[in-house]
């Protein structure tokens, strides 16, 4: 695969949406916090924990089996380990993209659901539903420590049925475009999702119609997926596509007026150690106050209850 055009590509997206994000944070802060100002040691302190959950996410995908392996891997599972070379006709190429996109959505709703929303697991996405804001500028949005639980079976998944509809169609395995155009649109769609800025966009005549283009190809929209991160609703759990939602009937419409402006975030103490530490160590509240965790995490005022807490079964979205 061409790893320098999907590092590339996807560290544009990332990289121009967390800006976007940002600019739009700035412009709308008067409607939070009570206009409370941002502190220059609060902005080194989330980009210290960025680089943690950067180096925890690195250290990790290390362990995990390459691209080239997995592709391997189907290849000899399918009896087709030999690469013909040829190009994929238009239309082979479309379809294998969307076999392998849809298809793929369809195991990252069931790793999404089933693993990490189980409390055996929850630790696996606890960091990710900290955030009470949403925007991909916060770390565990951009950066997700143990997002390896989720992105290898997806990989799998996805190189399989793209691989798979390659060899029914007597299409040629050797061109790879379809699954790099793949990962490129999963990137896109899960960081447009949590883009407040785009949000904000979708409330134009031209971002509406942004957003219908994006559902009538059942691609999740911000809107969708923010009701996602509330913490009194449940649903919307397909990251990429909303197909699987509305198939299984755990799809929640963001347009009804009891799942707008819910308030986001866990239902239960933590910060952002306590997420990588299973609650067992938090910052002590004088670390909170300094660096204004509670702009970011759902804190209790102080008490031994604020710092030891860990999260309940029925805490678990």
């Amino acid at each position: 695969m061409n790893e320098g055009f999907l590092l590339a590509a996807i560290g544009t997206i990332q990289v121009t949406f967390a800006s976007l994000d940002l600019v739009e944070r700035v412009q709308s802060k008067s409607a939070r916090h009570d206009d409370e100002r941002v502190r220059p040691g609060t902005v080194a302190f989330l980009v210290t924990v960025t680089l943690a959950f950067v180096v925890i996410q690195g250290a990790l995908m290390l362990l995990a089996p390459s691209a080239e392996t997995l592709i391997s891997g189907v290849r000899g599972i399918l009896g087709a380990s030999r690469e013909a070379p040829g190009t994929l006709s238009p239309l082979a190429w479309v379809a294998i993209t969307a076999v392998a996109f849809y298809g793929g959505g369809l195991a990252d709703y069931l790793v999404h659901r089933f693993f990490n929303h189980t409390q055996l697991f929850w630790f696996t996405h606890e960091y990710h539903h900290l955030p009470k804001e949403v925007f991909v500028a916060l770390p565990g949005l951009a950066v997700r420590p143990f997002s390896v639980f989720t992105v290898v079976p997806t990989a799998a998944v996805t190189v399989l049925l793209a691989q798979g509809t390659a060899v029914v169609l007597g299409a040629p395995l050797s061109d790879l475009r379809p699954l790099e155009w793949v990962a490129v649109l999963n990137a896109f769609v899960l960081t447009t999702s949590h883009s407040s800025f785009l949000r904000a966009w979708m409330v134009t005549r031209p971002g509406r119609l942004a957003a219908g283009a994006m559902r009538a190809f059942g691609l999740t929209t911000p809107q969708e997926h923010l009701v996602h991160h509330a913490v009194d609703r449940v649903g919307n759990y397909g990251n990429m596509t909303t197909i699987w939602d509305r198939l299984f009937g755990t799809w929640t419409d963001p347009d009804r007026a009891e799942n707008q402006d819910r308030p986001l975030g866990l239902a239960y103490d933590q910060d952002f150690l306590g997420t990588l530490t299973f609650g067992r160590w938090k910052f002590s509240p004088r670390i909170r106050e300094r660096f204004q965790l509670h702009r970011y995490c759902r804190l209790r005022d102080g008490g031994s209850e604020a710092t030891l807490a860990r999260p309940r079964e029925s805490d678990v979205p």
